[in-house]
């Protein structure tokens, strides 16, 4: 079936890859993104550390392709009053809000970047035939929770400002929803995971560290938190599929989108020197005065493996990948 898609947050990491598994899935279907920044197809918006500099983080060759004409990017805020007419212009069928403000911008920015963005699109909207309303949501919503794996109806505790704004965003879709009567979904995306993510996430920082000491640019030494946290890893491609199988579902509710695997912090940095053999090479360095309020956190998948869902890209491929993308990205070998 033809469909016109919205994509908001088009050029970030989970949109650059939402892109393609879209065309690819529906392959008569139409696909419009929009972001902030200048259209870039060959890197993301944002920089990766390479030895003692920052470099811009490239694309990975997998997601370089030629689109064609059936995609279409603008350079847009979704707050501003022409983002409504654009919309009207493209008539979407089916809606994807992925834009956000992540950690590390100053805490009241990220609250009100992240509801007045959901506000406006739910604003632009409302006049549209839109079948469907996909929001991206966060398992941050949460919080820390007694009861493990976490289930769609544990209470909501966050507890920090990102996933309070998507809490508050969450409040925002389901008044819409009972206003306008679209279908509306909620995915609450667990930890992401992927080749070219960022460093302000811990497999990112990883990545980055071990690049650089398998091109001997650094010192065989890893400076990392506490090791001994549990997160819920999915790689991007992963929650790409995760989130189209909750599209095709046409089904409304909260749908937790992870691997339903509790990996602890340790492990997973295992798992990364083994890929970089570098297991007995390097010398851990951890700083024990940080505290995590979240000791543990897990998701409930069983929802959303009702629908068909299931993972393809395992922790160890997923490590592999990232190692390999720094290799070939971030010092040429």
């Amino acid at each position: 079936m033809t469909q016109r898609y919205l994509l908001t947050g088009a050029q970030g990491f989970i949109g650059r890859h939402m892109i393609p598994h879209l065309l690819f899935h529906s392959p008569q279907s139409t696909v419009l993104g929009v972001g902030r920044s200048p259209q870039q197809d060959f890197f993301f918006n944002y920089s990766l550390s390479c030895a003692d500099r920052l470099v811009p983080a490239a694309v990975p060759g997998y997601l370089r392709t030629a689109f064609g004409p059936r995609y279409r990017y603008v350079p847009m805020d979704i707050t501003s009053v022409e983002f409504s007419a654009k919309v009207r212009d493209f008539s979407p069928t089916k809606v994807i809000h992925l834009a956000a403000a992540l950690r590390g911008f100053p805490d009241e920015f990220i609250f009100q970047s992240n509801v007045r963005s959901t506000a406006s699109l739910l604003h632009a909207i409302r006049q549209s035939d839109v079948e469907m309303l996909l929001f991206a949501s966060s398992g941050g919503v949460y919080g820390k929770q007694d009861n493990l794996p976490i289930e769609e109806t544990a209470a909501v505790l966050p507890l920090e400002p990102y996933s309070r704004s998507k809490l508050v965003s969450e409040d925002l879709v389901r008044q819409f929803t009972l206003q306008s009567g679209v279908p509306t979904a909620i995915a609450r995306i667990f930890n992401v995971l992927g080749p070219g993510q960022d460093e302000l996430h811990f497999a990112g920082r990883i990545a980055g560290q071990l690049a650089s000491i398998l091109a001997h640019k650094k010192e065989p030494l890893v400076r990392v938190g506490p090791l001994s946290s549990s997160r819920d890893f999915l790689d991007v491609r992963d929650i790409c599929c995760g989130l189209g199988v909750i599209l095709e579902s046409k089904r409304s509710g909260v749908y937790n989108v992870g691997s339903g695997l509790e990996t602890n912090l340790g492990e997973l940095l295992g798992v990364f020197l083994d890929a970089a053999g570098l297991k007995n090479v390097v010398k851990i360095e951890t700083d024990t005065t940080r505290i995590d309020l979240i000791p543990r956190h897990v998701a409930s998948i069983s929802r959303l493996a009702a629908e068909g869902f299931a993972r393809q890209y395992s922790l160890e491929r997923s490590c592999r990948e990232m190692l390999t993308y720094c290799a070939r990205y971030l010092y040429d070998a």
